[in-house]
């Protein structure tokens, strides 16, 4: 399933993925209710969570799989072994194979934690101490490295994130938190770079995502220290030891963007990468476009929207539509800003036409009625991280923003008699788009935009009558996150996905 739609990229899923989905989709369901009597159950239940853009609910289920089979005491038991000098390679075959297994979790639901903004469940307690004895096991293989080195990064990222606030206001003493923390990062990094160098020349893959990790480790918890900038005004009145951590952030989100874009092996990876890589890879980059927004005199702006409209080109060639998407909003967003403060009149652009597919009321100045396109689900249906109901939608032709593909921009011309044929049938509780039944109060925006995804400049377009202070957070530029950031983790930065054609899941 995964191979299917790595080789499927950017476009429409193929047969063979979906097929593959299918009976992944039914082998999954039947582990809710049958017991879990093998190790290889856990594991695939942990590459459907690594592999899906949805993956916090399978990843916790099989968190529960593993306990049920006692995998959190698996390390403890080896490591006492070791530690007495008992290691047989047969014994232990099993203890190693639940260990390695037990910190993956571990590892996965921590990303899946700062994906989300929801606890994870799993701490840094015996079951993964000392992990890096792992290694002088005679069963011990070569990716056990890059494993424990994550599984201890995880760790202090636990440390750090607990001793930072997630409400009220940034402190002094939080600051020396993060500086504690850098060092930390720091030293994490050199000892193990050092330890992959005996093994890897300097142009390898997993040296260099041991570069990304600590970078960005960094980032996530300067973010949280700076989610309290929502704009230039909050910008003026910065502490020094605030404004300092932001400019430093810059530097970080730049030199791992160069990273991700520039060297080859890893960029050539990105496309086999689980659902966490590319999401941190998106709120870089997203991250990074804010800062330059906020302090255009300590950067190159031109330099970093170039890196970032590059990082949106290489998403829309691998699974990461959605990310893509996210990112070419927001450099959409920054475009049409500056050509409007060097055009003659703001007002110049306020003629609006209706968009083809759109229901035009008569009765409303030849303007879309909002009743016509949300007429399905009430305002408060919207969740604010998303921003509320569009309150406006203005007009010109259908274009495919560059770096989408084909598949992505404004399509079926059809879409117009479906919509109409809607109306006339108001209480239908679903609509069938694409073979896929879509709940009428969902995907309110996959609807809205003619029945395909909506491109960057209609997106850009629907929100343009909102205030800088309406604006959800993965539109606006000049927000850091606020408290949206700590309720929803990095998924705050990204496009929601009603934004997107219904896609078949996993969970």
């Amino acid at each position: 399933m995964v191979a299917a739609r790595v080789r499927d990229g950017g476009g429409p899923p193929s047969e063979t993925y979906l097929r593959c989905l299918e009976e992944v989709q039914s082998i999954s369901c039947a582990t809710l209710f049958a017991p879990v009597v093998r190790c290889e159950a856990i594991q695939s239940m942990i590459i459907v969570s690594g592999w899906s853009d949805n993956g916090w609910l399978s990843g916790g289920h099989a968190v529960r799989m593993a306990m049920e089979l006692s995998m959190h005491k698996a390390w403890p038991r080896l490591y006492r072994r070791m530690l007495n000098g008992k290691v047989d390679p047969k014994e232990d075959k099993d203890l190693v194979v639940a260990s390695r297994t037990w910190f993956c979790l571990y590892l996965f639901e921590h990303q899946l934690s700062y994906g989300t903004g929801r606890p994870a469940v799993l701490k840094d307690d015996e079951s993964i101490k000392d992990c890096r004895y792992l290694l002088r096991h005679p069963l011990a293989i070569e990716d056990d490295m890059r494993l424990v080195s994550t599984v201890e990064l995880m760790a202090i990222r636990e440390e750090v994130q607990n001793a930072l606030p997630t409400e009220g206001p940034v402190l002094d003493e939080h600051y020396d938190v993060l500086r504690d923390a850098d060092l930390k990062f720091k030293n994490w990094y050199h000892t193990w770079d050092q330890a992959f160098s005996q093994k890897y020349a300097d142009a390898t893959f997993y040296r260099q995502s041991l570069q990304l990790q600590h970078k960005h480790a960094e980032l996530f918890h300067n973010a949280t220290a700076l989610r309290g900038i929502n704009g230039p005004e909050d910008v003026e009145r910065m502490p020094i030891k605030q404004r300092e951590l932001a400019i430093h952030s810059i530097e970080i989100a730049q030199e791992a963007l160069h990273i991700t874009l520039n060297f080859g092996s890893y960029r050539a990876n990105m496309k086999y990468s689980v659902h966490y890589t590319h999401v941190t890879a998106t709120f870089m980059g997203s991250f990074l476009l804010r800062l330059s927004r906020l302090f255009p005199n300590t950067c190159d702006t031109n330099q970093i929207r170039a890196q970032v409209e590059d990082l949106a080109g290489l998403m829309a060639e691998i699974p990461g539509q959605r990310y893509a998407l996210t990112l070419q909003v927001m450099l959409r967003r920054s475009r049409k800003r500056k050509q409007q403060s060097t055009s003659r009149s703001p007002l110049s652009e306020t003629t609006d036409h209706p968009r083809p597919g759109m229901i035009v009321d008569p009765q409303v100045g030849g303007q879309p009625s909002i009743a016509s396109v949300t007429q399905h689900r009430h305002p408060d249906q919207y969740p604010p991280q998303y921003g509320g109901p569009p309150r406006q939608y203005s007009g010109g032709d259908p274009q495919t923003f560059v770096g989408i593909p084909p598949t992505m921009g404004p399509v079926q011309p059809h879409y117009a008699q479906q919509q109409a044929h809607s109306h006339q049938h108001p209480h239908g509780p679903q609509q069938l788009i694409q073979g896929y039944p879509v709940p009428a109060p969902m995907h309110h925006h996959y609807l809205q935009h003619n029945g395909g995804v909506a491109d960057a400049e209609h997106i850009v377009q629907d929100y343009r009558a909102f205030s800088n202070e309406q604006l959800p957070v993965w539109i606006s530029d000049q927000t850091l996150g606020g408290n949206t950031f700590m309720q929803n983790g990095m998924d705050a930065f990204l496009l929601p996905s009603d934004f997107l054609p219904p896609a078949p899941q996993i969970w």
